[in-house]
Protein backbone atom coordinates (compact mmCIF):
# COMPACT_ATOMS: atom_id res chain seq x y z
CA UNK A 1 0.00 0.00 0.00
CA UNK A 2 1.76 3.31 -1.07
CA UNK A 3 1.73 6.14 1.68
CA UNK A 4 -0.86 8.48 0.01
CA UNK A 5 -3.69 5.76 -0.35
CA UNK A 6 -2.96 5.16 3.31
CA UNK A 7 -3.22 8.75 4.10
CA UNK A 8 -6.43 9.23 2.11
CA UNK A 9 -7.91 5.99 4.00
CA UNK A 10 -6.88 7.49 6.87
CA UNK A 11 -8.52 10.52 6.45
CA UNK A 12 -12.02 8.90 5.11
CA UNK A 13 -12.51 7.02 8.34
CA UNK A 14 -13.00 10.42 9.92
CA UNK A 15 -16.27 10.27 7.37
CA UNK A 16 -17.05 6.60 9.03
CA UNK A 17 -15.98 4.93 6.11
CA UNK A 18 -12.49 3.09 6.55
CA UNK A 19 -11.49 0.85 3.27
CA UNK A 20 -7.80 0.94 2.43
CA UNK A 21 -6.76 -0.90 -0.22
CA UNK A 22 -5.55 -4.15 0.83
CA UNK A 23 -1.53 -4.94 0.39
CA UNK A 24 -2.20 -8.25 -1.42
CA UNK A 25 -3.91 -6.38 -3.89
CA UNK A 26 -1.65 -6.00 -6.99
CA UNK A 27 -2.15 -3.72 -10.41
CA UNK A 28 -4.46 -5.62 -12.63
CA UNK A 29 -2.63 -6.65 -16.05
CA UNK A 30 -4.87 -6.07 -19.21
CA UNK A 31 -4.02 -6.49 -22.86
CA UNK A 32 -5.37 -3.04 -23.67
CA UNK A 33 -4.58 -1.57 -26.95
CA UNK A 34 -3.09 2.40 -26.45
CA UNK A 35 -5.42 4.80 -27.35
CA UNK A 36 -4.97 6.63 -30.10
CA UNK A 37 -3.71 9.37 -29.06
CA UNK A 38 -1.07 8.73 -25.91
CA UNK A 39 -0.15 11.06 -22.90
CA UNK A 40 2.84 11.70 -24.02
CA UNK A 41 1.86 13.46 -26.91
CA UNK A 42 -1.14 15.47 -25.39
CA UNK A 43 1.13 17.41 -22.63
CA UNK A 44 0.01 20.30 -24.40
CA UNK A 45 -3.83 19.42 -24.26
CA UNK A 46 -6.49 21.84 -23.53
CA UNK A 47 -9.51 21.64 -22.10
CA UNK A 48 -12.51 22.37 -23.83
CA UNK A 49 -13.98 24.10 -20.99
CA UNK A 50 -11.18 26.71 -20.11
CA UNK A 51 -7.90 27.42 -22.42
CA UNK A 52 -5.93 27.17 -19.42
CA UNK A 53 -4.55 23.92 -17.53
CA UNK A 54 -2.42 23.63 -14.11
CA UNK A 55 -1.57 27.20 -12.88
CA UNK A 56 -4.72 28.96 -14.60
CA UNK A 57 -4.87 32.83 -15.02
CA UNK A 58 -8.42 32.91 -15.70
CA UNK A 59 -10.63 31.56 -13.29
CA UNK A 60 -13.21 28.99 -14.23
CA UNK A 61 -16.84 29.51 -12.97
CA UNK A 62 -19.36 26.21 -13.08
CA UNK A 63 -21.60 26.36 -15.71
CA UNK A 64 -25.01 26.00 -15.15
CA UNK A 65 -27.33 23.33 -16.82
CA UNK A 66 -30.00 24.74 -19.33
CA UNK A 67 -32.55 24.49 -16.42
CA UNK A 68 -31.10 25.79 -14.20
CA UNK A 69 -30.20 28.58 -16.39
CA UNK A 70 -33.42 29.47 -17.13
CA UNK A 71 -34.72 29.42 -13.50
CA UNK A 72 -31.80 32.10 -13.03
CA UNK A 73 -33.64 34.30 -15.84
CA UNK A 74 -36.72 34.27 -14.13
CA UNK A 75 -38.71 31.58 -16.28
CA UNK A 76 -41.67 29.52 -14.51
CA UNK A 77 -41.16 26.27 -15.41
CA UNK A 78 -37.49 24.95 -15.45
CA UNK A 79 -36.66 23.45 -19.27
CA UNK A 80 -37.38 19.67 -18.88
CA UNK A 81 -36.44 16.92 -21.28
CA UNK A 82 -37.57 13.86 -22.78
CA UNK A 83 -35.63 10.81 -21.97
CA UNK A 84 -35.43 7.60 -24.41
CA UNK A 85 -36.96 5.33 -21.17
CA UNK A 86 -38.63 5.65 -18.58
CA UNK A 87 -35.89 3.87 -16.28
CA UNK A 88 -32.23 4.57 -16.29
CA UNK A 89 -29.38 2.80 -13.74
CA UNK A 90 -26.44 5.34 -13.53
CA UNK A 91 -22.74 3.56 -12.01
CA UNK A 92 -20.16 5.66 -10.91
CA UNK A 93 -16.84 4.59 -10.55
CA UNK A 94 -14.16 6.26 -8.81
CA UNK A 95 -12.46 6.52 -4.89
CA UNK A 96 -13.65 8.51 -1.60
CA UNK A 97 -13.99 11.14 -3.84
CA UNK A 98 -17.28 8.93 -5.74
CA UNK A 99 -18.20 7.67 -2.16
CA UNK A 100 -18.57 10.52 -0.59
CA UNK A 101 -21.03 11.88 -2.71
CA UNK A 102 -23.14 9.63 -0.48
CA UNK A 103 -25.68 6.48 -1.61
CA UNK A 104 -27.74 7.00 -4.35
CA UNK A 105 -25.63 10.47 -4.76
CA UNK A 106 -28.85 12.81 -3.64
CA UNK A 107 -27.75 16.09 -5.28
CA UNK A 108 -27.19 13.85 -9.03
CA UNK A 109 -30.03 12.38 -8.35
CA UNK A 110 -32.35 15.66 -7.82
CA UNK A 111 -30.72 17.66 -10.91
CA UNK A 112 -31.66 14.52 -12.78
CA UNK A 113 -35.26 14.56 -11.76
CA UNK A 114 -35.46 18.23 -12.62
CA UNK A 115 -34.30 18.30 -15.78
CA UNK A 116 -36.18 14.87 -16.56
CA UNK A 117 -39.59 14.76 -14.74
CA UNK A 118 -40.81 11.71 -15.88
CA UNK A 119 -37.85 9.55 -15.86
CA UNK A 120 -37.02 7.50 -12.56
CA UNK A 121 -33.47 6.95 -11.84
CA UNK A 122 -31.26 4.29 -9.81
CA UNK A 123 -27.43 5.64 -9.29
CA UNK A 124 -25.46 3.02 -8.01
CA UNK A 125 -22.08 4.53 -6.21
CA UNK A 126 -18.95 2.39 -6.99
CA UNK A 127 -16.75 4.56 -4.93
CA UNK A 128 -14.23 2.72 -2.19
CA UNK A 129 -11.40 4.91 -0.34
CA UNK A 130 -8.16 4.97 -0.26
CA UNK A 131 -8.08 2.66 -3.09
CA UNK A 132 -6.23 3.44 -6.51
CA UNK A 133 -7.20 3.39 -10.15
CA UNK A 134 -6.30 -0.58 -10.63
CA UNK A 135 -8.42 -1.70 -7.97
CA UNK A 136 -11.70 0.39 -10.01
CA UNK A 137 -10.13 -1.56 -13.02
CA UNK A 138 -10.97 -5.05 -10.71
CA UNK A 139 -13.80 -3.96 -9.50
CA UNK A 140 -15.54 -3.81 -12.57
CA UNK A 141 -15.76 -7.53 -13.22
CA UNK A 142 -15.02 -9.07 -9.64
CA UNK A 143 -17.15 -8.55 -6.41
CA UNK A 144 -15.97 -7.20 -3.17
CA UNK A 145 -16.79 -6.20 0.32
CA UNK A 146 -16.85 -2.61 0.98
CA UNK A 147 -17.82 -1.53 4.72
CA UNK A 148 -19.55 -4.80 5.81
CA UNK A 149 -21.44 -4.79 2.47
CA UNK A 150 -21.29 -7.31 -0.33
CA UNK A 151 -20.99 -5.34 -3.79
CA UNK A 152 -21.81 -6.93 -7.07
CA UNK A 153 -19.34 -6.32 -9.91
CA UNK A 154 -20.16 -2.98 -11.24
CA UNK A 155 -20.53 -4.76 -15.38
CA UNK A 156 -23.63 -7.35 -13.52
CA UNK A 157 -25.81 -4.79 -12.36
CA UNK A 158 -25.73 -3.60 -16.21
CA UNK A 159 -25.94 0.20 -16.15
CA UNK A 160 -27.40 2.49 -18.83
CA UNK A 161 -24.55 4.65 -17.98
CA UNK A 162 -21.30 4.48 -16.38
CA UNK A 163 -19.03 7.52 -15.28
CA UNK A 164 -15.61 7.03 -14.36
CA UNK A 165 -14.18 9.65 -12.59
CA UNK A 166 -10.34 10.29 -12.26
CA UNK A 167 -8.85 8.21 -9.03
CA UNK A 168 -6.75 10.95 -8.92
CA UNK A 169 -6.52 11.57 -5.06
CA UNK A 170 -5.33 8.08 -5.12
CA UNK A 171 -1.96 8.31 -7.42
CA UNK A 172 0.20 5.75 -7.55
CA UNK A 173 3.44 6.50 -5.96
CA UNK A 174 6.00 9.46 -7.41
CA UNK A 175 7.69 7.17 -9.94
CA UNK A 176 8.52 7.71 -14.13
CA UNK A 177 5.82 6.66 -16.18
CA UNK A 178 3.15 6.30 -13.56
CA UNK A 179 1.27 8.96 -15.60
CA UNK A 180 1.21 6.77 -18.75
CA UNK A 181 0.15 3.59 -16.48
CA UNK A 182 -2.81 5.39 -15.14
CA UNK A 183 -4.21 6.81 -18.55
CA UNK A 184 -3.98 3.24 -19.84
CA UNK A 185 -5.62 1.89 -16.90
CA UNK A 186 -8.16 4.78 -18.21
CA UNK A 187 -8.03 2.89 -21.44
CA UNK A 188 -8.73 -0.48 -19.84
CA UNK A 189 -11.84 0.50 -18.26
CA UNK A 190 -13.16 1.87 -20.96
CA UNK A 191 -12.21 -1.04 -22.95
CA UNK A 192 -13.68 -3.19 -20.30
CA UNK A 193 -16.96 -1.55 -20.16
CA UNK A 194 -17.87 -1.19 -23.94
CA UNK A 195 -17.10 -4.70 -24.55
CA UNK A 196 -18.85 -6.39 -21.50
CA UNK A 197 -21.70 -3.64 -21.45
CA UNK A 198 -23.41 -3.28 -25.23
CA UNK A 199 -24.49 -0.06 -25.66
CA UNK A 200 -23.55 1.25 -22.56
CA UNK A 201 -22.71 5.32 -22.36
CA UNK A 202 -19.57 6.40 -20.67
CA UNK A 203 -18.76 9.81 -19.13
CA UNK A 204 -15.43 10.06 -18.15
CA UNK A 205 -15.22 12.67 -14.67
CA UNK A 206 -12.25 14.67 -12.99
CA UNK A 207 -13.48 15.99 -9.60
CA UNK A 208 -12.95 19.00 -7.71
CA UNK A 209 -9.28 20.28 -7.32
CA UNK A 210 -6.94 20.43 -3.82
CA UNK A 211 -6.10 23.07 -2.47
CA UNK A 212 -2.60 23.53 -1.62
CA UNK A 213 -2.57 25.87 0.58
CA UNK A 214 -4.73 23.46 3.44
CA UNK A 215 -4.48 20.22 1.97
CA UNK A 216 -5.36 17.49 5.02
CA UNK A 217 -5.75 20.48 7.35
CA UNK A 218 -8.14 18.63 10.16
CA UNK A 219 -8.33 15.78 8.83
CA UNK A 220 -7.27 12.92 11.96
CA UNK A 221 -3.60 12.05 12.39
CA UNK A 222 -2.48 14.19 9.54
CA UNK A 223 -0.13 17.17 9.33
CA UNK A 224 1.67 18.29 6.52
CA UNK A 225 4.67 20.43 5.81
CA UNK A 226 3.51 23.12 3.28
CA UNK A 227 6.14 21.81 1.11
CA UNK A 228 4.37 18.62 1.42
CA UNK A 229 1.29 19.64 0.77
CA UNK A 230 2.52 21.40 -2.62
CA UNK A 231 3.82 18.19 -4.16
CA UNK A 232 0.93 15.96 -3.33
CA UNK A 233 -1.66 18.59 -4.55
CA UNK A 234 0.49 18.97 -7.69
CA UNK A 235 0.51 15.42 -8.21
CA UNK A 236 -3.31 15.36 -7.92
CA UNK A 237 -3.75 18.18 -10.75
CA UNK A 238 -1.38 16.53 -12.83
CA UNK A 239 -4.05 12.91 -12.38
CA UNK A 240 -6.77 15.45 -12.85
CA UNK A 241 -5.66 17.05 -15.92
CA UNK A 242 -4.40 13.86 -17.29
CA UNK A 243 -7.91 12.55 -17.15
CA UNK A 244 -9.13 15.52 -19.04
CA UNK A 245 -6.89 14.98 -21.96
CA UNK A 246 -7.88 11.63 -22.08
CA UNK A 247 -11.08 11.82 -22.23
CA UNK A 248 -10.98 14.66 -24.82
CA UNK A 249 -8.16 12.71 -26.97
CA UNK A 250 -10.74 9.80 -26.63
CA UNK A 251 -13.82 11.64 -27.59
CA UNK A 252 -15.68 10.97 -24.75
CA UNK A 253 -18.00 12.78 -22.71
CA UNK A 254 -16.41 14.78 -19.96
CA UNK A 255 -17.43 16.14 -16.88
CA UNK A 256 -14.95 18.68 -15.99
CA UNK A 257 -15.12 19.88 -12.53
CA UNK A 258 -11.28 19.81 -11.80
CA UNK A 259 -11.56 23.66 -14.00
CA UNK A 260 -14.90 24.57 -13.26
CA UNK A 261 -13.51 24.50 -8.99
CA UNK A 262 -9.67 26.10 -9.61
CA UNK A 263 -8.71 29.66 -8.68
CA UNK A 264 -6.32 32.59 -10.70
CA UNK A 265 -3.88 30.69 -9.47
CA UNK A 266 -4.67 27.11 -10.32
CA UNK A 267 -5.47 26.17 -6.62
CA UNK A 268 -9.06 24.49 -5.39
CA UNK A 269 -11.53 26.96 -4.37
CA UNK A 270 -12.24 27.06 -0.73
CA UNK A 271 -15.90 26.97 -1.04
CA UNK A 272 -16.14 23.54 -2.59
CA UNK A 273 -13.57 22.10 -0.11
CA UNK A 274 -15.23 20.43 3.10
CA UNK A 275 -13.62 22.36 5.92
CA UNK A 276 -13.30 19.33 8.46
CA UNK A 277 -10.42 17.38 6.56
CA UNK A 278 -9.89 20.02 3.06
CA UNK A 279 -9.76 17.29 1.04
CA UNK A 280 -13.57 15.97 -0.18
CA UNK A 281 -16.22 17.81 -0.76
CA UNK A 282 -18.61 20.54 0.94
CA UNK A 283 -21.79 20.21 0.25
CA UNK A 284 -21.12 23.37 -2.47
CA UNK A 285 -18.93 20.49 -4.39
CA UNK A 286 -20.96 17.78 -4.15
CA UNK A 287 -23.77 20.07 -5.66
CA UNK A 288 -21.01 21.35 -7.94
CA UNK A 289 -20.13 17.76 -9.40
CA UNK A 290 -23.83 17.21 -9.85
CA UNK A 291 -24.42 19.86 -11.68
CA UNK A 292 -21.61 19.84 -13.86
CA UNK A 293 -22.40 15.79 -14.54
CA UNK A 294 -26.01 16.83 -14.96
CA UNK A 295 -24.59 19.35 -17.69
CA UNK A 296 -22.94 16.91 -19.59
CA UNK A 297 -25.65 14.47 -19.61
CA UNK A 298 -27.50 17.02 -21.20
CA UNK A 299 -25.23 18.30 -23.84
CA UNK A 300 -23.99 15.16 -25.30
CA UNK A 301 -27.78 13.87 -25.40
CA UNK A 302 -26.62 10.87 -23.25
CA UNK A 303 -30.20 10.13 -22.00
CA UNK A 304 -32.11 11.65 -25.49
Amino acid sequence: MSLFSFFIGVVFAAEMVISPLADSVSPISTNTAKPTISFGNLLSYKSSISENVLGASVEASPTATPAEASAQEGTPTPISYHARKSHYTIALLGDSMIDTLGPDAPQLKDKLHVLFPVTTFKILNYGVGGTNIDYGLERLTNAYTYLGNNIPSLISTNPDVVVVESFGYNPYPYDAGALDHHWLQLAAIVQTVKTDIPGVKIIIAATIAPNSQVFGDGAPGISFAPDDKIRRTSTIKQYLDSTVKFALSQHLPLADVFHASIDRNGDGLLMYINPGDHIHYSDAGRTLFAQILAGTIIDNHILE
